[in-house]
Protein backbone atom coordinates (compact mmCIF):
# COMPACT_ATOMS: atom_id res chain seq x y z
CA UNK A 1 0.00 0.00 0.00
CA UNK A 2 1.54 3.35 -0.90
CA UNK A 3 2.12 6.06 2.00
CA UNK A 4 -0.38 8.59 2.55
CA UNK A 5 0.20 11.75 1.49
CA UNK A 6 0.23 14.22 4.50
CA UNK A 7 1.02 18.08 2.22
CA UNK A 8 -1.20 19.01 0.18
CA UNK A 9 -0.87 18.21 -3.63
CA UNK A 10 -0.87 21.11 -6.36
CA UNK A 11 -4.63 20.63 -6.65
CA UNK A 12 -5.26 21.87 -3.08
CA UNK A 13 -2.03 24.03 -3.13
CA UNK A 14 -4.06 26.25 -5.89
CA UNK A 15 -7.15 25.78 -4.18
CA UNK A 16 -5.79 26.90 -0.62
CA UNK A 17 -4.32 29.99 -2.37
CA UNK A 18 -7.54 30.32 -3.80
CA UNK A 19 -9.15 30.38 -0.75
CA UNK A 20 -6.81 32.97 0.89
CA UNK A 21 -7.17 35.45 -2.02
CA UNK A 22 -10.77 35.35 -1.48
CA UNK A 23 -9.79 35.76 2.51
CA UNK A 24 -8.12 38.60 2.05
CA UNK A 25 -9.13 40.39 -1.49
CA UNK A 26 -13.34 39.09 -1.81
CA UNK A 27 -14.10 39.04 1.83
CA UNK A 28 -13.61 43.26 1.77
CA UNK A 29 -14.77 44.07 -1.17
CA UNK A 30 -18.07 42.37 -0.97
CA UNK A 31 -18.40 43.20 2.58
CA UNK A 32 -17.97 46.89 1.15
CA UNK A 33 -20.11 46.59 -1.82
CA UNK A 34 -22.78 44.89 -0.07
CA UNK A 35 -22.58 47.54 3.03
CA UNK A 36 -23.29 50.18 0.08
CA UNK A 37 -25.95 48.52 -1.69
CA UNK A 38 -27.93 48.01 1.83
CA UNK A 39 -27.51 51.86 2.28
CA UNK A 40 -28.39 52.95 -1.36
CA UNK A 41 -31.69 50.89 -0.86
CA UNK A 42 -32.31 52.38 2.45
CA UNK A 43 -32.68 55.55 0.77
CA UNK A 44 -35.02 54.43 -1.64
CA UNK A 45 -38.24 56.81 -2.33
CA UNK A 46 -41.60 54.98 -1.21
CA UNK A 47 -43.66 53.51 -3.49
CA UNK A 48 -39.92 53.42 -5.58
CA UNK A 49 -39.38 50.21 -7.26
CA UNK A 50 -36.88 48.11 -5.81
CA UNK A 51 -36.49 44.93 -7.58
CA UNK A 52 -33.30 46.08 -9.20
CA UNK A 53 -31.87 47.44 -5.59
CA UNK A 54 -32.40 43.63 -4.12
CA UNK A 55 -30.96 42.07 -6.95
CA UNK A 56 -28.01 44.10 -6.53
CA UNK A 57 -27.86 43.81 -2.66
CA UNK A 58 -28.01 39.91 -3.59
CA UNK A 59 -25.56 39.43 -5.77
CA UNK A 60 -23.00 41.07 -2.76
CA UNK A 61 -23.93 39.75 -0.34
CA UNK A 62 -24.53 35.90 -1.96
CA UNK A 63 -20.60 35.60 -2.16
CA UNK A 64 -20.47 36.30 1.50
CA UNK A 65 -23.87 34.30 3.00
CA UNK A 66 -22.71 31.34 0.57
CA UNK A 67 -19.02 30.41 1.43
CA UNK A 68 -20.06 30.95 5.57
CA UNK A 69 -22.59 28.51 5.26
CA UNK A 70 -20.65 26.11 3.58
CA UNK A 71 -17.73 26.38 6.09
CA UNK A 72 -20.38 26.02 9.55
CA UNK A 73 -21.51 22.88 7.90
CA UNK A 74 -18.43 21.72 6.61
CA UNK A 75 -16.71 22.20 10.15
CA UNK A 76 -20.20 20.06 12.07
CA UNK A 77 -19.51 17.53 9.84
CA UNK A 78 -15.39 17.25 10.38
CA UNK A 79 -16.15 17.65 14.08
CA UNK A 80 -18.93 15.49 14.25
CA UNK A 81 -16.49 12.57 12.95
CA UNK A 82 -14.04 13.66 14.78
CA UNK A 83 -16.54 13.25 18.04
CA UNK A 84 -17.10 9.69 17.07
CA UNK A 85 -13.92 8.64 16.88
CA UNK A 86 -13.41 9.65 20.47
CA UNK A 87 -16.88 8.02 21.26
CA UNK A 88 -15.78 4.73 20.27
CA UNK A 89 -11.99 4.87 21.86
CA UNK A 90 -12.47 7.02 25.14
CA UNK A 91 -11.88 4.22 28.20
CA UNK A 92 -11.33 4.97 32.00
CA UNK A 93 -8.50 2.06 31.63
CA UNK A 94 -6.44 3.22 28.60
CA UNK A 95 -7.26 6.91 27.55
CA UNK A 96 -10.10 9.83 29.79
CA UNK A 97 -8.19 13.14 29.54
CA UNK A 98 -9.69 15.64 31.31
CA UNK A 99 -11.51 18.72 29.65
CA UNK A 100 -8.70 21.12 30.07
CA UNK A 101 -6.30 18.66 28.45
CA UNK A 102 -8.48 18.04 25.29
CA UNK A 103 -8.72 20.62 22.15
CA UNK A 104 -10.66 19.77 18.73
CA UNK A 105 -10.26 22.40 16.16
CA UNK A 106 -13.89 21.79 14.39
CA UNK A 107 -13.00 23.88 10.84
CA UNK A 108 -9.88 21.43 10.62
CA UNK A 109 -11.51 18.08 11.95
CA UNK A 110 -7.82 17.94 14.32
CA UNK A 111 -7.74 16.95 17.65
CA UNK A 112 -5.39 16.21 20.51
CA UNK A 113 -6.09 15.08 24.01
CA UNK A 114 -3.59 13.94 26.89
CA UNK A 115 -4.44 11.65 30.04
CA UNK A 116 -2.26 12.57 32.32
CA UNK A 117 -3.76 9.57 34.76
CA UNK A 118 -2.91 6.85 32.10
CA UNK A 119 0.07 8.10 30.65
CA UNK A 120 -1.42 8.10 26.74
CA UNK A 121 -2.53 10.39 24.30
CA UNK A 122 -4.16 10.58 21.44
CA UNK A 123 -3.85 12.48 18.31
CA UNK A 124 -6.73 12.51 15.57
CA UNK A 125 -6.19 14.60 11.91
CA UNK A 126 -8.35 14.62 9.05
CA UNK A 127 -5.83 14.67 6.51
CA UNK A 128 -8.25 15.11 3.61
CA UNK A 129 -11.75 14.22 2.71
CA UNK A 130 -11.72 10.21 3.40
CA UNK A 131 -8.17 9.89 5.43
CA UNK A 132 -7.61 10.74 9.00
CA UNK A 133 -5.31 9.73 11.32
CA UNK A 134 -5.90 8.36 14.45
CA UNK A 135 -2.81 7.81 16.74
CA UNK A 136 -2.29 6.69 20.21
CA UNK A 137 0.72 7.53 21.62
CA UNK A 138 2.42 6.11 25.53
CA UNK A 139 4.99 7.95 27.06
CA UNK A 140 7.72 5.77 25.80
CA UNK A 141 6.62 6.39 21.93
CA UNK A 142 7.54 10.16 21.54
CA UNK A 143 11.23 11.64 22.02
CA UNK A 144 10.46 15.33 22.78
CA UNK A 145 8.45 18.32 22.59
CA UNK A 146 7.99 21.74 21.76
CA UNK A 147 6.35 25.14 22.00
CA UNK A 148 6.06 28.01 19.59
CA UNK A 149 3.68 30.60 21.33
CA UNK A 150 0.35 28.77 21.35
CA UNK A 151 1.64 25.71 18.82
CA UNK A 152 2.23 22.41 21.04
CA UNK A 153 4.80 20.14 18.98
CA UNK A 154 5.36 16.72 19.86
CA UNK A 155 8.20 14.50 18.06
CA UNK A 156 7.38 11.05 17.76
CA UNK A 157 9.20 7.66 17.25
CA UNK A 158 7.28 7.29 14.27
CA UNK A 159 9.18 7.69 10.54
CA UNK A 160 5.74 8.14 9.11
CA UNK A 161 4.24 10.75 11.26
CA UNK A 162 7.78 12.32 12.89
CA UNK A 163 5.93 15.04 14.74
CA UNK A 164 2.07 15.99 14.98
CA UNK A 165 1.32 19.81 16.39
CA UNK A 166 -1.68 21.75 17.18
CA UNK A 167 -2.25 24.98 18.39
CA UNK A 168 -4.83 25.76 21.42
CA UNK A 169 -4.63 28.18 24.48
CA UNK A 170 -3.60 25.82 26.44
CA UNK A 171 0.17 25.08 24.71
CA UNK A 172 1.79 26.03 27.58
CA UNK A 173 0.14 24.20 30.22
CA UNK A 174 0.35 20.97 28.54
CA UNK A 175 4.04 21.02 27.76
CA UNK A 176 4.46 21.39 31.28
CA UNK A 177 1.89 18.57 31.63
CA UNK A 178 4.37 16.57 29.31
CA UNK A 179 7.25 17.21 31.41
CA UNK A 180 5.84 16.57 34.73
CA UNK A 181 4.62 12.81 32.74
CA UNK A 182 8.13 12.35 32.00
CA UNK A 183 8.89 11.37 35.64
CA UNK A 184 5.92 9.35 36.14
CA UNK A 185 5.53 5.54 35.61
CA UNK A 186 2.51 4.41 34.01
CA UNK A 187 0.65 0.86 33.20
CA UNK A 188 -2.30 -0.04 31.25
CA UNK A 189 -4.13 -3.53 30.03
CA UNK A 190 -2.17 -2.74 26.97
CA UNK A 191 -0.20 -0.50 24.80
CA UNK A 192 -2.53 2.20 23.84
CA UNK A 193 -0.94 2.23 20.88
CA UNK A 194 -2.23 -1.60 20.65
CA UNK A 195 -5.64 -0.50 21.65
CA UNK A 196 -5.94 2.33 19.27
CA UNK A 197 -4.89 -0.16 16.32
CA UNK A 198 -7.60 -2.60 17.50
CA UNK A 199 -10.76 -0.02 16.51
CA UNK A 200 -9.03 0.93 13.33
CA UNK A 201 -11.00 -1.87 11.56
CA UNK A 202 -14.38 -0.96 13.02
CA UNK A 203 -13.71 2.84 13.12
CA UNK A 204 -13.17 2.86 9.22
CA UNK A 205 -16.47 1.04 8.98
CA UNK A 206 -18.28 3.18 11.06
CA UNK A 207 -16.87 6.28 9.07
CA UNK A 208 -16.24 4.96 5.81
CA UNK A 209 -12.50 7.04 6.10
CA UNK A 210 -9.53 5.28 5.57
CA UNK A 211 -6.95 5.00 8.98
CA UNK A 212 -3.29 4.92 7.78
CA UNK A 213 -1.18 2.39 9.68
CA UNK A 214 2.26 3.69 11.28
CA UNK A 215 3.50 1.12 12.55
Amino acid sequence: MQPVQRLMNAKEGWFHIAKTLYLVLGVPFFLITGLLSLVALSGSSPGQDTRDSWSLVAMFWAPLVIPLILFVKTSRTRGKLVKGILHSLKSSEMFWPSEDCEFLIWNSGKYLGIDSQNGTILYVNRIRKGQVDVVGLTMGDWTRRELEGKKLRIYTKLPQLPCIEISTPWAQRWYDILGAMEYQRYTTPKPFGQYVSEHVEALESENNIHIPKLA
